[in-house]
């Protein structure tokens, strides 16, 4: 993994709490754990965590005034290992990021991100959970400036006895402000997924939008899944909704796709590329949503 090639000009790879290698631009700088984004121009950014069993890493984001910033990462944890995050938007702060679990272990890890917005900051995440191994995920936005703006899209995938939980929440803690997410999930073999996702409007926050989806396909009868929307909403001139789907695998589709000519195997590929693949609408760039594109297309293989 030391030898882990990277296909951006900028990036930044740290193994366990140290930093393994780097490149980063101007207006960019890391210490103790920190990096601080003061770019004058849009960059983009590759990050990789490598975190062998048992290790804990924290890490945190400061993003200037004004600063934009595209960040591609990946993570690969082992066995009980945990990574936390926490991203400071300032003022006008526009961040698009894109994040892989890309971990291979047995038992559990742990993922945590907090995410806190200024006025008119804009965090647009999009989060392909498609990693071997069980999976306990928390992600926090908190909008605490007027028209900050939050919007968050995950695909995950559930497969063998692996046990996945997730819980989103988006907070308005101002008034305009915008949180959306939409969670698709997919679960087969004896696996297990529940997905929570959490809207929060508190008083006073007028004229903002919360609004959220949920939705599992399972393929097999052996899976367990469980799609929990809620809402929390103290406020009377706001706008909210939610949706929440657990279903089976259209049956129609998959007989379809082998009378074109598809083993059971690759049409059972081709649906869950198709259900997951929705989440590449949320990241506003074309290079992101390629790469993004690429990573979907490898579930099931």
């Amino acid at each position: 993994m030391d030898n882990f090639e990277f296909d951006s000009p900028y990036y930044i790879c740290f193994k366990d709490q140290e930093c393994l290698k780097s490149s980063l631009p101007t207006g960019v700088s890391y210490l103790n754990q920190q990096l601080i984004f003061e770019n004058k121009e849009p960059i983009e950014i590759r990050i990789i965590y490598i975190l062998q069993q048992d290790q804990q890493l924290t890490m945190t984001f400061q993003f200037e005034k004004n600063v934009q910033v595209d960040i591609i990462e990946t993570k690969m944890l082992q066995k009980n290992a945990s990574l936390k995050k926490i991203m400071n938007l300032k003022q006008n702060a526009i961040v698009h990021m894109f994040n892989e679990n890309n971990s291979c272990h047995e038992g559990h890890i742990s993922l945590k991100e907090e995410v806190y917005l200024q006025r008119d900051a804009v965090c647009h995440s999009g989060y392909a959970e498609l990693s071997d191994g069980s999976v306990q995920g928390e992600y926090r936005y908190y909008l605490d400036g007027e028209n900050a703006d939050a919007r968050v899209r995950m695909a995950i995938l559930s497969k063998q006895q692996e046990k996945k939980n997730f819980e989103v929440l988006i907070q308005h803690n101002r008034p305009y402000t915008y949180g959306q997410m939409d969670n698709y999930g997919v679960v087969k073999d004896q696996g297990h997924l529940k997905i929570d996702g959490i809207g929060t409007i508190t008083k006073g926050q007028r004229g903002s939008s919360s609004h959220q989806t949920n939705k599992i396909m399972v393929f097999d009868p052996s899976c367990v899944a469980s799609a929990n929307p809620y809402l929390y909403i103290d406020e009377y001139d706001v706008k909210a909704s939610h949706a929440a789907a657990v279903g089976k695998m259209d049956e129609e589709h998959l007989y379809y796709l082998q009378s074109r000519g598809l083993t059971k195997k690759q049409a059972m590929q081709l649906i869950t590329y198709g259900y997951l693949k929705p989440v590449i609408e949320v990241v506003d760039n074309d290079m992101l949503k390629a790469y993004f594109e690429k990573v979907l297309s490898k579930v099931g293989a």
